[in-house]
């Protein structure tokens, strides 16, 4: 999703560590995390996104029938109805399991 505000911090261990936060309109990508009885969404920077962070992502939402993804099993799928650069980056993403070169935050590992 896009960031609706300034608030949410980057659970990335670096970006953590700095108190890095994640800007209103910035591209993030959310976990929904248990504890005990409860729950609660963890952010990052979507540049902060870790391929196996990825591969999880296509293992969770699967392929149809017709070979492709099963887009709307991504949470918030349909909020980016109005963003379609944003929608085929996504899609880009998951199909080829890691973030774009230019969008990634990371040190390379290899």
């Amino acid at each position: 999703e896009l960031a609706p505000s300034n608030r949410a911090g980057c659970k990335d261990a670096v970006c953590k560590k700095a108190g890095e936060k994640i800007k209103k309109g910035e591209m993030r990508l959310g976990v929904w995390v248990e504890f005990q009885d409860r729950g609660s969404w963890t952010w990052r920077h979507w540049g902060c996104v870790s391929g196996e962070q990825v591969t999880n992502m296509q293992s969770k939402i699967g392929k149809g029938s017709d070979g492709e993804y099963q887009w709307d099993m991504l949470d918030g799928w349909e909020e980016l109805e109005d963003h379609p650069d944003i929608i085929a980056k996504v899609q880009r993403v998951i199909k080829q399991g890691h973030i774009d070169p230019e969008d990634f935050n990371g040190v390379s590992v290899y």
